[in-house]
């Protein structure tokens, strides 16, 4: 690996205002996060089991709309296009955008289709940190109909020559088919596409870009053991030689990341900032988000993912899916960075 440049260049492209008004197309699955606050009280007398007593819920975006949520956060114009039910948990995820002024003109609500749903108990003694006991997935069981993809396809189509980049945030193989992808990628050559796969991340042939954590890139590759450092930068450079794409942002959590690019030496940057950290919720979606916001500026690869370390390594310290705000990146980085201008 090569320390190819360093990390001062970040300054000679990026600037305070670089991502205003950057139109992204997010396409992914939409999940409603639902925090269920309860006090701890005793263990049950009919079971073996802990009775906490409700206090209060909150409702937050998760998957693909977290993304979203960041996006509009650090000034860009995000588009979510996706899968979504005529149910309350859709409503929510709906009324969260407009309340974010983000255009839902875009999503299929689907009649039938159960929006995902991820309620977390969290309980604690009064004045104590509240921990998560429990968590409760709702997920859609029943099978899509063509129809409903032909719809999506064509909202996904109407919209890519006037943007400025496509991000694919595929959680749970609903919302994102790899085949409308690919058709989507031959028919738009010009348009750059960044991907974030839980499970297909191979069926993304043609993306430009591909940010897999390690899990991810150890599924890819189920017969290597990775022992060393040296095992992922070989995964790295064959899954970009396999995908045909332009680059890969390998997420390694307290390693850091490892920066493929094409024709070019894989670069390694460490964690930036300290590595305690207070929760991971959310990181992987700061990533992507100011990813595709730093490439579709013009901002380099190395570059790109620079800013993406910094942006991650302040979203571990709060509790939480926590959007970052671009105040709280310019001011990071002008901390880092003491010769930034405006």
């Amino acid at each position: 690996m090569t320390n190819r440049g360093n990390d001062s260049e970040v300054l000679s492209e990026f600037t305070p205002n670089v991502f205003k008004g950057k139109k992204i197309i997010v396409w992914g699955d939409f999940i409603l996060d639902e925090y269920i606050f309860t006090s701890t009280g005793r263990v049950s007398r009919e079971a073996p089991v802990l009775v906490t007593e409700y206090e209060d819920s909150s409702f937050m975006l998760g998957g693909a709309g977290n993304v979203v949520h960041n996006l509009k956060s650090l000034g860009a114009e995000p588009v979510p296009v996706g899968l979504s039910g005529d149910d309350e948990a859709g409503e929510r995820i709906r009324n969260i955008f407009s309340d974010l002024s983000v255009d839902t003109s875009h999503l299929s609500v689907v009649k039938g289709f159960t929006t995902p749903r991820k309620s977390r108990v969290l309980s604690g003694r009064d004045n104590s940190r509240k921990q998560q006991v429990l968590r409760i997935d709702y997920l859609n069981k029943d099978v899509r109909r063509a129809a409903e993809y032909e719809d999506l396809t064509g909202k996904l189509r109407s919209l890519l020559n006037n943007s400025d980049l496509l991000l694919v945030s595929d959680y749970l193989k609903e919302s994102v088919i790899p085949d409308i992808f690919t058709g989507i990628v031959k028919d738009f050559p010009e348009i750059s596409s960044i991907v974030d796969s839980r499970e297909n991340l191979l069926k993304f042939i043609g993306a430009t870009y591909v940010t897999p954590n390690e899990p991810e890139i150890r599924n890819a590759f189920p017969s290597v053991r990775f022992r060393s450092a040296g095992d992922f930068v070989k995964a790295g450079q064959e899954l970009m030689s396999m995908l045909n794409c332009r680059g890969v942002v390998q997420k390694r959590g307290h390693n850091g990341m490892i920066v493929f690019e094409k024709d070019m030496d894989p670069v390694e940057l460490p964690i930036h900032g300290v590595a305690e950290i207070v929760d991971v919720t959310g990181a992987g979606d700061t990533v992507i988000s100011l990813l595709s916001l730093a490439i579709a500026s013009g901002v380099s690869l190395v570059n790109s993912a620079r800013i993406s370390n910094i942006g991650a390594s302040m979203v571990v310290m709060k509790e939480g899916a926590y959007p970052l705000k671009a105040e709280e990146l310019k001011t990071e980085i002008y901390s880092k960075y003491s010769e930034i201008k405006d």
